[in-house]
Order: C-alpha cells, then sequence, then structure tokens
C-alpha cells in the first residue's frame, strides 16, 4: 500500500544536481519526499521551473501512514488520484464513473442471475479505480461522523458480518418478486445493513443504491436509485434501519417507484 501512493506524483525538478519532487494538488504543489526508484524511473517528467507562490504546505494527514485510506485532508477529503482537495470536483468525477458503470451493465450484466458481494466489490473497483488507490478494498479505518447525540461511527468489527451481508445479498438476488411491498422491504433492509456496515472506504452509498437498483430492474421495476435524495430525508431512514426499523426507507423507495410507475 505504500509504494502506491507514490504514484500521486506529478513531477520531479532538477535543481543543480539534485531532484526535488513535488505533488499536484488543485493546480498548486507541495514538496515531499523522494518515492521508490521505480516509480521515478516510471514516471520521469520534469519541469524547468516553478512559480513559488504556487507552492503550499501538505495538506495530507497522516502522509508517512502505510495505511492509505488513513491519509487525508483535515476535512477528511482522501487522497486520491485526481491530485485535488476540491470535494465538489471530486463527487463529480464519482458521479461520472458511476453513470459509466450503469451504463456498461446495462448491456453487459445478466441480471437473471443471482449475485453476492464478491461481484459488489469488482464494481467498486470499476467505479474508483481512477479516483482512489484503495478501489475495491475493504474499508481499513473506523469512520464516524455527526458529533454529540447523534454521533456514529462504523467500527472495524462491523466488517466480520460481511458473511451475513453475502448471505442476505444472495437470498435477496435470487427471488422474484411482483409485490411492491416485498421488494421495497427487502430492499430498505438491504440497504440499511449495507451501510451499517459500511464495508468500503467511500462509495457505500453509491454502491448500495447500485444493487438496488438492479435487483429492482430484475424484477421489472424502474431504477431510482439516483433519484434519491437528501431532500428526502433519504439519511435520517437509513439510521432509522440500523435499528431494524426497515418501514420508513420501506415507504420511500415505494414512493419513488410509484412515481416513476405512473410516468
Amino acid at each position: 500500500m505504500t509504494k502506491t501512493k507514490y504514484l500521486l506524483y506529478a513531477f520531479k525538478l532538477k535543481k543543480g544536481k539534485n531532484y526535488q519532487y513535488w505533488y499536484e494538488s488543485d493546480s498548486k504543489y507541495f514538496k515531499e519526499k523522494k518515492p521508490s526508484i521505480s516509480v521515478l524511473n516510471h514516471n520521469s517528467d520534469e519541469i524547468n521551473s516553478l512559480d513559488d507562490e504556487k507552492i503550499i504546505n501538505n495538506p495530507w494527514q497522516n502522509w508517512d501512514s502505510k495505511n492509505i485510506q488513513t491519509i487525508t485532508t483535515q476535512q477528511g477529503i482522501c487522497i486520491n488520484y485526481l491530485k485535488s482537495t476540491n470535494q465538489d470536483l471530486i463527487q463529480k468525477e464519482e458521479d461520472l464513473k458511476l453513470l459509466e458503470l450503469y451504463s456498461y451493465l446495462v448491456d453487459n450484466f445478466d441480471i437473471s442471475k443471482s449475485f453476492g458481494f464478491d461481484t459488489i466489490k469488482k464494481w467498486h473497483k470499476d467505479i474508483f479505480e481512477t479516483i482512489y488507490p484503495f478501489a475495491g478494498d475493504l474499508r481499513a479505518v473506523e469512520m464516524s461522523k455527526g458529533g454529540g447525540d447523534e454521533a456514529w461511527v462504523w467500527r472495524l468489527e462491523f466488517l466480520d458480518a460481511i458473511p451475513q451481508l453475502n448471505d442476505l445479498i444472495v437470498e435477496i438476488t435470487s427471488k422474484e418478486y411482483e409485490d411492491i411491498d416485498k421488494i421495497t422491504y427487502d430492499l430498505s433492509k438491504l440497504l440499511s445493513e449495507f451501510l451499517f456496515i459500511h464495508p468500503f472506504r467511500e462509495g457505500n452509498g453509491r454502491l448500495s443504491r447500485l444493487v438496488c437498483d438492479f435487483i429492482l430492474a430484475k424484477n421489472g421495476f424502474p431504477m431510482i436509485g439516483l433519484n434519491l435524495k437528501n431532500g428526502d430525508k433519504y439519511i435520517e431512514k437509513v439510521h432509522q434501519g440500523y435499528n431494524c426499523n426497515y418501514e420508513p426507507m420501506k415507504e420511500l423507495l415505494k414512493l419513488k417507484i410509484m412515481e416513476l410507475m405512473s410516468e
């Protein structure tokens, strides 16, 4: 994992007899230590001058960590191949890659067959491999959100439940549904369990909704994953699902499906 992050260096600059190594971030640069010789031989771009006004302090915390998933900005933005600390830019690229995978799967994925968590790991890699160096890897850090009474921590031991999550995915993708109440109940359970476990460092929401969309398509219902918004109090309903109260999410999914079916 340590070597992977060195691929993020932008270029090296020769100063006299010595080289300096630079990392690019939002059209600015910061100086860092020398990467491995194999990476230098592969990425040997040189530049003759650099505007000192563009040089900034290293924005990445835990830069020397052997666990690359811990390397983030103070605001929690993960180190990335886009060489960016701009959350809007990163999210836009994530959305584009997600849409690319949707398009590919619509044309190539056999929705008549059941699938499990290994398929979802592959989808994660397909979406994020040009964005994050940990694409397709399980979460290797504890993550938290919110504060006070609403604070939540996704602990590493939650990952121990992935075999049970896999069984749930296989079970639901093996079923055939005609009743909208039954499929939305099962999908609300799947969404809640997936997001409770939080198997990946980034992209859990996108992946869980992608999975639900293909289960819906398999059973002749419209895809709604891209229509679930924060304004629907989606996250609040997810948190209710953490306590095994699946009804609020079920009703939201049913509403979104009915809206598309009535068009």
